[in-house]
């Protein structure tokens, strides 16, 4: 197909929206354009003309390709892009609804002062260059002591832009939730072969053991991934075997699915690990090789965790568990899948490495369908970079010193404890008030001046943790802005995909580059030599320049194109570790002399989470679980997902509800039980929030679920993000401008369903000693009927 001209683009353009020449590889853009004779696309209803732009998807940690279709500069449309190597034209619901979030109308558009209490929602509307103003005037008098600016975000490491701001004032403050959301795993894989992360070959295997995930509704790379799971059981015929404490969409494909005891997942790995080195199972050359301690010394250690002793743990019969190892070992290639349950307990970490050691023993390392090591670029920042400001207590808690992705928990504490003065604090694109443990005690902080007396929230919507804010600055969504986004890949070769807008900002939102660059020029003091750059598109090019190959093929301008770049001659470099992995031994390190030297085993060992160990008749384990419509605290206002997924009733099972005397439907009140936290994962329960010990909703009954467990899903039950968030109707009188949308008179649920509740209110702070993660999944409750 041709490519498109300028006058072509005269023809079919939008009334402001740029369409750019596209390459007729783009196949869902060459076919769009063949919808209509003389190579137009349109609104097959309307006959309106459509404009199209590639970009990046952010609802998700997944970062899949998208194209946004326009009609008379709105956008009508979300599509997957073809050309991302992740998703490969599939879009997930949370990434079409994404035009809920651009279009929400209780959006902020212009900065906001606080005039009131924090908290008591009170706003006057002010102009950029006082927000500015307001802003550098509290953190001017901080530069002699520039750890008092503390800047926290969701993702630090996909947040290039907020630790350049807070390196360039100095500060060593910056702080990401990985902690929150996965830091377990990290932890695990880079103690083990010098990676954070793994990516299992699924597509290409023949076995695949699931312990705990559910990477058919939540895997960080969630589409690209689920793809090439199911490319795996479907096409190659892998067979699929599940441990886990719920029935979820992926162990309802599983061949077989055996619940395990909330916990015990360590145990299960280690001996049917025990029983491939026992019946000579194990790929003894690669673990010579490759792993730094012999197979004898593997076989001595895991010669205690025998079936029965597995069994006894876990209720896992030792039958299955000796039958299953052995189907592992020897089928090749075959691999694990773990996350979500299995690294969310204060055993977490060790659980991970457990499972990890499967893999090792049958040489199942980075080969085509084992386990692989995750395949992304590495950007650096744009020269000229700020230095990186040494460790501090906030970034690098003392008392977890393996917590390598950093334990956001741990500042609250030392800032709750007063023993981190903190002079403002920046948030963005996180809402820790929502989404981290004891969300009810981090609003009470942000409420109390004495601890935090400035809080600067960069959002573009009021979020829980923006309405305790003194200024809220506008930023654009992620429909409107720039950035570069590196996600592992699913297929094992490596992308950089580009987010540029897909329409203008409305009104006075603004991307946060210019927010960054407009501060650092107010403030001064040698932070404004590092936001130099004459354009946005100036700085990604300097983050770009030296990726080998891309400026070959047109650098920004192809990006900008085509929405991803990968080479397109590479293949899976399969057993990339042949130069040795990057651990202090080079090697796989089963012996982590490092956990050794911290005074944790320094073998994949199992520890017996201690609340678990002596459960009363009445006491059950508390699990949060994902799907695939909401995502924690990003998709709360796109009025499509919350159609779909608004409520969330506590899953029980039938025979534990009927002990209990709790019907489906019933109204029922669940309540944190007094030894939550205890042992592992200890918890002060003096500092919770007292107010946060128990939450009302209404039992699902279902035997997919372990008769121990109750199961909440997370995402829903907000108290902040707008109307849309809490199921409230919005009459078009209400709207405005770019923001009218009359499908917002539709809104029903609220009144027949409610909006559910966040189950994370009643969970406290605790974290893996080992990894520094939350402890999630060491929630001990109780469950009963509310009587009318």
């Amino acid at each position: 197909m041709r490519s498109i001209t300028r006058r072509d683009f005269l023809k079919i353009g939008a009334a402001g929206t740029a369409l750019l020449a596209i390459e007729s590889q783009l196949h869902p853009i060459a076919q769009a354009m063949e919808m209509m004779d003389g190579g137009r696309s349109v609104n097959r209803v309307s006959g309106l003309p459509r404009s199209f732009l590639p970009s990046t998807c952010t609802q998700c940690p997944a970062g899949c390709g998208i194209i946004g279709y326009v009609e008379e500069s709105k956008l009508v449309k979300i599509g997957g892009n073809p050309k991302h190597l992740s998703n490969q034209s599939a879009l997930c619901a949370r990434g079409q609804a994404g035009i809920n979030a651009l279009y929400d109308p209780d959006r902020i558009l212009t900065p906001l002062k606080r005039v009131g209490g924090r908290g008591e929602n009170r706003w006057a509307k002010i102009k950029w260059d006082q927000a500015y103003e307001e802003v550098a005037k509290a953190m001017q008098p901080l530069k002699s002591q520039p750890g008092r600016f503390v800047y926290m975000t969701e993702d630090l490491g996909h947040d290039t832009l907020g630790k350049r701001f807070a390196y360039s004032f100095g500060s060593g403050n910056a702080l990401g939730a990985a902690s929150i959301f996965g830091g377990n795993k990290q932890v695990a894989t880079q103690l083990t072969w010098g990676a954070a992360g793994d990516m299992p070959d699924v597509a290409n295997t023949k076995y695949i053991l699931v312990f705990g995930a559910n990477p058919l509704e939540s895997h960080p790379q969630f589409v690209g991934f689920a793809r090439r799971l199911i490319e795996g059981v479907q096409d190659n015929q892998a067979k699929m075997v599940v441990f886990d404490v719920r029935l979820t969409n992926t162990s309802t494909r599983a061949n077989e699915v055996y619940y395990v005891n909330p916990g015990t997942y360590a145990i299960v790995a280690l001996a049917m690990a025990n029983v491939i080195m026992q019946e000579g199972l194990h790929n003894a050359a690669f673990i010579d090789q490759w792993a730094n301690i012999s197979s004898g010394d593997i076989a001595a250690h895991l010669s205690q965790f025998t079936p029965e002793k597995a069994a006894a743990a876990s209720g896992v019969d030792a039958a299955a568990i000796r039958r299953v190892a052995t189907e592992f070992a020897s089928t090749s290639p075959a691999t694990t899948l773990s996350d979500g349950l299995v690294s969310v307990h204060g055993n977490g970490t060790q659980n991970e490495r457990a499972v990890m050691l499967l893999n090792i023993i049958t040489g199942n390392i980075d080969n085509r369908g084992g386990l692989c090591l995750p395949r992304e670029f590495n950007l650096p920042d744009a020269d000229p970079a700020p230095a990186v400001p040494a460790p501090t207590p906030l970034s690098n808690p003392a008392d977890l010193p393996l917590a390598s992705q950093q334990a956001i928990d741990r500042s609250w504490q030392l800032i709750r404890d007063r023993k981190h003065r903190v002079g403002v604090l920046m948030t963005r694109s996180y809402n820790p008030v929502y989404s981290d443990p004891d969300g009810g005690g981090v609003a009470d902080l942000l409420k109390d001046d004495t601890m935090v007396p400035i809080h600067v929230a960069v959002s573009p919507f009021m979020t829980e943790t923006a309405a305790l804010a003194d200024i809220v600055l506008p930023e654009t969504t992620y429909l409107e802005g720039w950035d570069l986004e590196v996600r592992p890949s699913p297929e094992l070769v490596p992308f950089i995909s580009l987010r540029q807008p897909v329409v203008p900002p409305l009104k006075d939102a603004r991307p946060f580059f210019e927010i960054a660059t407009s501060l650092a020029n107010t403030i001064k003091g040698g932070m404004e030599q590092y936001f130099g750059f004459k354009s946005v598109e100036d700085y990604l090019k300097g983050r770009i320049q030296n990726v080998g190959g891309l400026a070959a093929a047109g650098g920004l301008d192809y990006l900008k194109q085509h929405g991803v770049w990968f080479n397109p001659r590479s293949k899976p470099d399969y057993g990339s570790f042949g130069g040795g992995f990057s651990t202090p031994s080079g090697k796989l390190e089963v012996y982590s002399s490092v956990l050794k030297d911290k005074g944790f085993s320094p073998l994949p060992d199992y520890e017996p989470v201690p609340a678990f160990s002596s459960l009363s008749k009445d006491e059950l384990v508390l699990t949060i679980f994902d799907t695939a419509i909401q995502t924690d605290a990003k998709t709360a206002n796109c009025m499509w997902l919350d159609e779909i997924l608004h409520n969330n009733p506590v899953w029980i099972n039938p025979a534990t509800a009927e002990q209990l005397g709790i019907k489906d439907g019933d109204k029922v009140r669940v309540v944190r039980a007094a030894r939550t936290g205890q042992g592992i994962s200890p918890v002060d329960d003096s500092q919770l929030n007292p107010r946060a010990r128990s939450l009302e909703t209404t039992a699902f009954l279902t035997e997919g679920i372990h008769p121990r467990v109750v199961a909440m899903a997370n995402g829903v039950g907000h108290t902040g993000f707008g109307r849309i968030a809490q199921g409230e109707k919005i009459s078009k009188d209400e709207e405005s401008g770019a923001l009218k949308n009359p499908n917002t008179e539709l809104v029903w649920w609220r009144e027949k369903d409610g909006i559910g509740t966040n189950p994370k209110t009643i969970v406290p702070a605790m974290a893996d000693p080992v990894g520094g993660g939350q402890a999630w999944g060491d929630v001990v409750v109780t469950v009963g009927k509310i009587k009318e």
